[in-house]
């Protein structure tokens, strides 16, 4: 809840003709006023259930792994991803991944690849065409993602890099709309639950610097925007992680730099 600052007015006091006079006592606030003072966060828009935002091919080193990556829209502002078609020589249980870098073998390298693992696939038997594997991203909008691994923790699968072996890579090709036109930052001013530092760019807040006592309601109101929109500028920052705000953390406030 956004802290707010209470003025207590000045009482100027001035002699006039031996008399002193006092200013009218304003009037109290109503609740209808004290709510339009805060910034209401625009709605993000919501894609009917089924809309295609994102696709990619599977392919490998070795050519033998191939299959087709979907992501869509569940109409209620999350996304589902499934990967159909999909043939290979591996039998084992693989972990699906989504990455924020394309693929190369020099850079998939254990500690400078950043991966989020979002479910496991049995494939087996091998070389068969597998029924499509569906599951929920926990992403709102998950467009900062640009490649989907298919990878083991099988030994005997052949090492692909310095991390674990991967099967087959798929570049994400996107059309995701901007889901949120409205979306404007404006820095209000400090509260008590977010006094931190404020960088900007061309005059417009680009990034906030969390100190200690921030809370992650507080940030996003002190900017006028919801805490799923600071997920939303923030896509790395899972909306399902525990909802607190760590000094030192730097929160982006851009749109074009989410």
């Amino acid at each position: 809840m956004k802290v707010r600052h209470l003025l207590v007015p000045l009482i100027a006091l001035s002699a006039l003709a031996g008399c002193t006079t006092m200013p009218p006592a304003a009037a109290p606030q109503t609740s209808a006023e004290t709510a339009a003072e805060t910034p209401t966060a625009p709605e993000p828009v919501t894609l009917a259930a089924g809309t295609v935002v994102a696709t990619g091919a599977l392919n490998s080193v070795d050519r033998m792994t191939t299959g087709n990556v979907t992501i869509t829209a569940d109409g209620v502002g999350q996304f589902d991803y499934s990967i159909s078609n999909l043939v290979t020589p591996v039998t084992d249980v693989v972990n699906i991944n989504l990455t924020v870098e394309p693929f190369t073998e020099a850079a998939y390298c254990d500690g400078g690849f950043p991966v989020f693992v979002m479910g496991q696939m049995e494939l087996s038997p091998a070389m068969t065409i597998k029924d499509a594997h569906w599951d929920e991203l926990t992403f709102g909008n998950p467009a900062f993602l640009d490649t989907l691994l298919l990878t083991s923790n099988n030994g005997a699968t052949p090492k692909t890099g310095c991390f674990y072996p991967v099967i087959a890579s798929a570049t994400l090709d996107w059309t995701m709309p901007d889901l949120r036109p409205d979306l404007v930052v404006v820095d209000s001013g400090e509260t008590g639950g977010a006094m931190g530092r404020v960088a900007q760019v061309n005059g417009e807040p680009a990034s906030y610097e969390v100190v200690a006592g921030d809370v992650l309601d507080e940030i996003a109101a002190r900017f006028g925007i919801s805490v799923l929109d600071l997920f939303y500028l923030n896509p790395g920052r899972d909306k399902g992680q525990q909802p607190l705000a760590f000094s030192g953390e730097l929160f982006n406030l851009l749109k074009s730099e989410r």
